[in-house]
C-alpha cells in the first residue's frame, strides 16, 4: 500500500514538472491559444445573449430582460473590437497583455453571470456562475494557483451578493453548488493542464525536430530564414548584427573523388564545429548543399567578427577527408548596423562571399554596412586608391547631376556596390594603383550577375592600362589627360543622358 502511494506521489510530481516545463517552453503557443479561445468564447456568448432571453421568455413564467443582459451585450461589443486587434497583431502581444485581456473578459463575464443569477429569478438557485466556474479551465490556459485565485474572487463576490439578495435556504444551496463547481474546476484544471502539457511539449519537440537538418544537426533552410526574419522584425533600430555565409571549397570534388558518404561525413563535422564555435544564441543553419549561414545578434565589432571567421577557418584545416589535402572554406560576412532588411543583409553577405571565391580558396571577406540612403539624384561611384587623383575634377564637374560617392579601398568600393547597386548609375574606376586592387574590382563587377549591367568608366594613366581595362570588361576607358568635353560625352553615352 505504501509503495502504491509512493508511486502515485512520484507520478504526481512528474506531472507537475511536465506542466511547469509546458509553461516555460510553450508560452507563445499558450498565448495564441488563449486569444483564439477568447474569440470563440465571445462568439458563443454573443449567441447565448441573443437566444437565451428568447428561450427564457417562451418557457419561464415572469421572465424579463434586465440590466445584466444589456451589460452582456456591451461586453461583447467591446471585446469584438479587442479581438479584431488581437487577431491582426497576435504574435506582437506579450504574455502579460494576453493574460490581462483574457482575465478581464472572464472576470467581467463572471460578474455579469453573478448579477443574472441573483436578480434574474431571485427565488431560484444559481446556475450560470457555477457553470462558468466549471468551464473556466476548458476555456483558458493558466497556472493552477491563478485558476484558484481568480475563481475564489468570483466565489466571494457571488457569496456576498447571494447572501444579501436571496433567502437563506437558497443562499446555502447556492454556496454548496458554487463550492462543488470550484472543486470540480480544480480537478478538471489539473487533468486538462496535464493533457495540454503532454501534447504541447510533444508538438514543440516535433517542431524542433522538423526544423533541424537531419545530417548536420543545425537549422534547415526554412527554420533558419524564419528565425532571422523574426529577429529583424523585432530588432532595435540600428542595433548591430552579423551575417556570415560559409561555402565549402571544392566540395564537389570530395563527392566525386571520395564518394557521397565521405561528403556527408564532412558536412556533419562542419555542422558540429559551427555549433561548438559560436555562441548559444547565434542562429546557425544549412542554407543548402555545402553552404551554411551563421547569424549573430548583437555583434557590432568588425575585428571580433574577422577573428571568429579566421578561427573557424583554422579549425577546419584540421579536418582530413582522406585525400591528403587540407580542407578549407570561403566566408562572406557583414556587420549590419543600418536599416536593411533580412533579405538585403543576406544578399550583401553573399556578395562578400563571391569576393572571397574570386580571391581563391580559404578566403574571408568582411564588410561593415551602415545605414542605406535613398538619394534624390542618380549615384556616381568614384573608386580611387588616392584621395587626390587625375579624375578629381570630374567629381566637381558632375556634382550637379549626380550624387557622388567615393571609395578608396577595395573592400569599401565593393561594399558600396553591393549596398547601392540599384541606385548606382555609373562607376568611375581609377586603374594602375596596385595596392587597392582596381583590376580585382573590375573583374568582380563584370562577373557578378547582379552588377554586370552597371556601366564602368575606367580612367588610366596610359593607353596600355586603358586597353587592359577594356579587356577586363570596362564599358569605356579614358586617360587622365582626356579633355573634359570628351569625359562628359562618354559619361552621357554610358548613362543614357
Amino acid at each position: 500500500m505504501f509503495k502504491r502511494f509512493f508511486n502515485l506521489g512520484k507520478f504526481q510530481k512528474a506531472e507537475n514538472e511536465l506542466i511547469l516545463k509546458y509553461f516555460a517552453e510553450c508560452m507563445k503557443t499558450i498565448n495564441r491559444d488563449n486569444l483564439y479561445m477568447l474569440r470563440k468564447a465571445c462568439m458563443y456568448t454573443a449567441w447565448g445573449a441573443i437566444f437565451m432571453p428568447i428561450l427564457g421568455t417562451l418557457i419561464v413564467p415572469g421572465y424579463k430582460i434586465n440590466i445584466g443582459h444589456l451589460l452582456l451585450i456591451v461586453l461583447i461589443i467591446v471585446y469584438y473590437n479587442i479581438n479584431r486587434y488581437t487577431r491582426e497583431h497576435e504574435w506582437e502581444i506579450s504574455t502579460n497583455a494576453t493574460g490581462t485581456i483574457c482575465g478581464l473578459f472572464y472576470f467581467a463575464l463572471s460578474c455579469i453571470f453573478v448579477y443574472l443569477d441573483v436578480t434574474d429569478i431571485s427565488g431560484a438557485q444559481a446556475i450560470w456562475t457555477p457553470m462558468l466556474i466549471v468551464l473556466f479551465p476548458m476555456l483558458y490556459i493558466d497556472r493552477m494557483y491563478k485558476y484558484g485565485m481568480e475563481e475564489l474572487a468570483i466565489i466571494i463576490i457571488f457569496g456576498l451578493t447571494s447572501f444579501y439578495v436571496k433567502p437563506y435556504d437558497i443562499f446555502t444551496r447556492d454556496m454548496y453548488m458554487i463550492l462543488a463547481a470550484y472543486v470540480l474546476s480544480m480537478l478538471s484544471a489539473h487533468i486538462i493542464l496535464a493533457m495540454r502539457s503532454s501534447e504541447g511539449l510533444a508538438m514543440q519537440e516535433l517542431k524542433k525536430s522538423s526544423s533541424l537538418d537531419k545530417l548536420t544537426h543545425v537549422l534547415n533552410k526554412g527554420a533558419l530564414l524564419q528565425k532571422i526574419d523574426d529577429f529583424y522584425e523585432n530588432r532595435e533600430p540600428y542595433r548591430g548584427c552579423a551575417m556570415c555565409v560559409i561555402d565549402l571549397d571544392d566540395f564537389k570534388q570530395v563527392n566525386d573523388n571520395l564518394g557521397h558518404s565521405t561528403g556527408d561525413l564532412l558536412l556533419e563535422r562542419v555542422g558540429q564545429l559551427l555549433i561548438d564555435s559560436f555562441r548559444a544564441y547565434d542562429i546557425i543553419g544549412r542554407y543548402g548543399g555545402d553552404e551554411f549561414v551563421v547569424f549573430m545578434p548583437n555583434m557590432e565589432d568588425i575585428a571580433t567578427l574577422q577573428m571568429r571567421c579566421r578561427t573557424l577557418q583554422m579549425f577546419l584545416t584540421d579536418f582530413s577527408v582522406g585525400n591528403g589535402k587540407p580542407f578549407s572554406v570561403s566566408i562572406g560576412a557583414i556587420i549590419d548596423r543600418g536599416n536593411n532588411s533580412a533579405d538585403e543583409a543576406f544578399r550583401m553577405a553573399d556578395d562578400a562571399l563571391y569576393k572571397s571565391k574570386l580571391d581563391g580558396k580559404n578566403c574571408c571577406t568582411t564588410w561593415q554596412v551602415e545605414t542605406s540612403h535613398k538619394f534624390d539624384k542618380p549615384v556616381l561611384l568614384g573608386i580611387s586608391g588616392r584621395k587626390k587623383t587625375g579624375m578629381e575634377y570630374l567629381y566637381t564637374e558632375e556634382q550637379g547631376r549626380f550624387e557622388i560617392l567615393s571609395a578608396f579601398t577595395e573592400n569599401n568600393a565593393l561594399c558600396y556596390i553591393s549596398q547601392y547597386h540599384r541606385q548606382i548609375k555609373l562607376i568611375v574606376l581609377e586603374m594602375d594603383v596596385d595596392e587597392y586592387g582596381s583590376e580585382k574590382i573590375l573583374r568582380y563587377i563584370k562577373t557578378r550577375a547582379g552588377f554586370v549591367d552597371i556601366p564602368v568608366l575606367a580612367v588610366a594613366s596610359s593607353e596600355a592600362s586603358a586597353r587592359t581595362a577594356k579587356e577586363l570588361g570596362a564599358n569605356a576607358a579614358l586617360t587622365f589627360d582626356t579633355e573634359n568635353e570628351l569625359y562628359r560625352d562618354t559619361i552621357n553615352q554610358l548613362v543614357g543622358m
